[in-house]
C-alpha cells in the first residue's frame, strides 16, 4: 500500500509538471505542433524535386505508365505537398491544406504499394492520425476566435464527429510506437517497450493524456536524434534515414497537438468526471 500511495503521488506530481509546462508553452505550442507536423511533407516535395528523374523512372518501371502520367504524378506530389505544409504554417484555409495531404499520403500509398510494408503502412496512418488532429484544432480555434473561448477549452460546435476525430487521431497516432518497439532481449529495451506500451495506451484511451503524450513526443525525440542520424550516414542510407527522420518528427508533432488539445470528451479522463 505504501508503495502505491508512493507511485500515486509521484505520477501526480509529474502530472502537475507536464499541466504547468503545457500551461507556459499553450501560446505557441500548437504553431511549432504545426511546423513538426508538416516536415516530412516538406521533405518528401523537396526528394521530388532532387530526385525527379529516378521518381519518374519509378513509376513508369513499376506501374507501366507513360511519362506524361509519370510526370503528372510526381508534380502533383510536388506542388500538392508544398502547397499544403505552406497554407497549415500561414494558418490559411488549414481544412482544404489538411485534405490534400491526407488524399497525397493515400496515393502514396498505392503507387509505392505501402501495404506489402506493414511498418511504413502504420507510419502513414500515423501521418493521418496527426493530420486529424490538426483538422480538429482548426476547428477548435475558429470556435475560439468566435466566442472568445480560452484554448484547450471543449467547443460546441459539430461536437460529436470532432470529439471522433480526435478519438481516431489519438489511435492512429499510437501506431506509429508499433514500428519502434526494440527487437532485443535486453532489460533496458525491455523496459523502454513496456513504458512505452503504457504511455501508448494512456494516450489512446485517453487517460493522463497531456501527460503521456508530452513522455512520448520527448522519448521519439531523443530516439529520432540518436537513431536517425542522416547527417552523419551517406548514399541510400542517408536517404533513408532521412526519411525516417522527418516522418518520427511529424509524428512528434501530432503528440504535441494532443498536449495541446487534450483528451477531448471521447477519454477516460471525461468519464471519470461522471463517475
Amino acid at each position: 500500500m505504501a508503495v502505491t500511495r508512493t507511485g500515486i503521488r509521484w505520477l501526480q506530481r509529474a502530472e502537475d509538471v507536464g499541466e504547468e509546462v503545457t500551461r507556459r508553452c499553450r501560446p505557441f505550442l500548437p504553431s511549432v505542433a504545426r511546423s513538426c507536423l508538416v516536415a516530412t511533407f516538406f521533405e518528401d516535395a523537396l526528394r521530388m524535386w532532387f530526385q525527379w528523374v529516378e521518381q519518374q523512372a519509378f513509376l513508369q518501371d513499376r506501374h507501366q505508365c507513360s511519362a506524361t502520367l509519370a510526370v503528372a504524378i510526381v508534380l502533383l506530389n510536388l506542388v500538392g505537398q508544398l502547397a499544403g505544409c505552406a497554407l497549415i504554417l500561414l494558418h490559411l484555409f488549414t481544412n482544404f491544406a489538411v485534405t490534400m495531404l491526407a488524399g497525397l499520403v493515400l496515393l502514396q500509398v498505392h503507387i509505392y504499394e505501402v501495404p506489402l510494408q506493414m511498418h511504413l503502412l502504420l507510419r502513414n496512418f500515423s501521418l493521418l492520425g496527426g493530420l486529424l488532429l490538426l483538422h480538429v484544432e482548426c476547428k477548435e480555434a475558429a470556435v475560439c476566435r468566435l466566442y472568445g473561448a480560452g484554448a484547450g477549452l471543449p467547443f460546441i460546435v459539430g461536437q460529436r464527429s470532432q470529439q471522433l476525430m480526435q478519438l481516431t487521431g489519438r489511435i492512429l497516432l499510437a501506431l506509429m510506437y508499433l514500428t519502434l518497439f526494440q527487437q532485443y532481449l535486453t532489460i533496458a529495451a525491455m523496459i523502454l517497450n513496456c513504458f512505452g506500451l503504457i504511455l501508448m495506451a494512456f494516450v489512446v484511451m485517453g487517460y493522463r493524456t497531456r501527460l503521456a503524450a508530452l513522455c512520448l513526443s520527448l522519448i521519439l525525440t531523443v530516439w529520432n536524434v540518436t537513431t536517425n542520424a542522416w547527417w552523419f550516414a551517406e548514399g541510400d542510407t542517408r536517404d533513408l534515414l532521412k526519411y525516417n527522420c522527418f516522418h518520427t518528427l511529424s509524428v512528434v508533432g501530432g503528440l504535441l497537438m494532443v498536449v495541446a488539445l487534450g483528451p477531448g470528451e471521447v477519454s477516460l479522463e471525461q468519464y471519470k468526471k461522471h463517475w
